[in-house]
């Protein structure tokens, strides 16, 4: 009996889906002190880091093609392994690090609500992220998560200037001379800043995942109820995760601040959100461990799970955990499969949490892998949404609530995955 839905059978490599949902960049090789660790090959080059920024005598004769992994990272295939190097400067844009000889030129952010962390060395890691950074990564290793951190680096040559937020960053670089700036920097605080090497499965997010499940129109590409087991599937691998990590002592990394929010809400800062979920053929690993502690007290731990469950989580509308205040602000197109889903995803965390992870078949999730990715790459063309924007869910809720689709595009765009199977 031939089904009404589509099943996107094409290759599950993880290069291909890499490639569909990230941007390739540049990152430029320098010499720079180097600290090795376990028996894992390091791909850069003996006592040689890659460095992203703008290099004001000229660029290093050496660089890589690689791809982005959020704005301060990349993702490096080499001899057929992924490599993250976290925190290397940031690759394009005004923000970028100036980089002078040994001098890294950049900004710290000291009140910024959007960030996880109290102090943000722009581009870059501070100490104690690279601190937490080990301590997770350990844990997450000798749990038997697929990620192991090879490697660090540091600059201790760096000079920033302090400014509130990234608000007040870009209006600042917007207004200002390169030669004022520079005089800036010349008289600016000098600290440390730090890098990490990892060995990774891929860089694919449970979150980015999440991001096709915004349009209404994904159900015309995959079969709902292969949705709803998927996202139980994921959903229970996150919570049985973080239930390990619980168990052992430490936190993903969550912290409250000591006023609320403008709502009256609880100031939730959180590294253990979707979008720190990497998702694999047949497994799920946590990754970001620039919060990471050891547990203080067991009310760290709830808060933990509800930011799983609700923080930039984009099967909530945005700007709200109520789908009816977000509708009734006009920001969000009501979506009651969306909705469905977001309860589907809290329950199964919870199983997940409670050691009752939810089954499928390694066949099945390889292929739901594909369909996701396909899916959200196509309904992100549809509504001509860039591929350079990451997360902002605000602003996808809203291009799908104001924007029309071409009906006969639709069948286009469903005719080319049939083609694909």
């Amino acid at each position: 009996m031939f089904s009404p839905y589509v099943i996107l059978l094409v290759s599950t490599n993880t290069e291909n889906h890499i490639n569909l949902l990230r941007q390739r960049t540049f990152a430029w090789l320098v010499e720079n002190e180097l600290e090795l660790y376990g028996d894992k090959p390091y791909p850069f080059g003996n006592k040689v880091v890659p460095l992203m920024g703008e290099f004001l005598e000229g660029e290093p004769s050496n660089k890589i093609e690689a791809y982005e992994s959020g704005n301060r990272s990349i993702l490096y295939k080499h001899d057929g392994v992924w490599y993250k190097a976290k925190g290397i400067g940031i690759p394009v844009g005004v923000s970028r690090p100036i980089i002078m000889g040994n001098r890294i030129y950049t900004y710290q952010l000291f009140d910024d609500p959007g960030m996880c962390h109290k102090f943000i060395l722009w581009g870059f890691m501070k100490d104690n992220e690279h601190r937490c950074e080990l301590f997770g990564s350990k844990m997450a290793n000798e749990l038997g998560q697929e990620i192991e951190i090879i490697g660090t680096s540091s600059f201790h040559n760096v000079h920033y200037l302090s400014v509130k937020d990234r608000i007040e960053l870009f209006n600042k670089l917007k207004n200002i001379e390169r030669n004022e700036l520079m005089k800036l920097f010349n008289k600016s605080d000098v600290t440390s800043a730090y890098t990490a090497y990892y060995v990774v499965p891929t860089d694919i997010r449970v979150g980015e995942l999440f991001f096709a499940l915004i349009f209404p129109e994904v159900t015309r590409i995959i079969d709902p109820d292969r949705i709803r087991d998927y996202v139980k599937w994921l959903g229970s691998s996150c919570g049985f995760l973080l239930r390990e990590f619980h168990d052992s002592g430490a936190l993903h990394g969550t912290w409250i601040g000591s006023k609320p929010t403008s709502l009256g809400l609880k100031d939730v800062h959180s590294n253990s959100y979707t979008g720190n979920y990497l998702v694999s053929e047949d497994h799920l690993t946590m990754c970001d461990f620039d919060l990471s502690k050891a547990i203080d007290n067991d009310s760290e731990k709830k808060t933990e799970k509800w930011a799983l469950i609700h923080m930039e989580n984009p099967l909530h509308y945005a700007g709200s955990y109520s789908p009816k205040d977000a509708l009734i602000q006009g920001i969000a197109k009501k979506n009651l499969f969306r909705e469905e889903l977001a309860k589907v995803f809290e329950k199964s965390v919870d199983s997940g949490y409670n050691k009752e992870k939810w089954y499928l078949e390694r066949k099945e999730t390889r292929e739901m892998l594909d369909n996701f990715v396909r899916a959200k790459r196509a309904l992100w063309d549809l509504y001509s949404l860039p591929k350079s924007l990451v997360g902002q869910i605000d602003y996808v809720d809203h291009i799908v609530a104001t924007k029309s689709v071409d009906p006969n595009r639709i069948k286009e765009l469903r005719a080319e995955f049939e083609s694909c199977s």
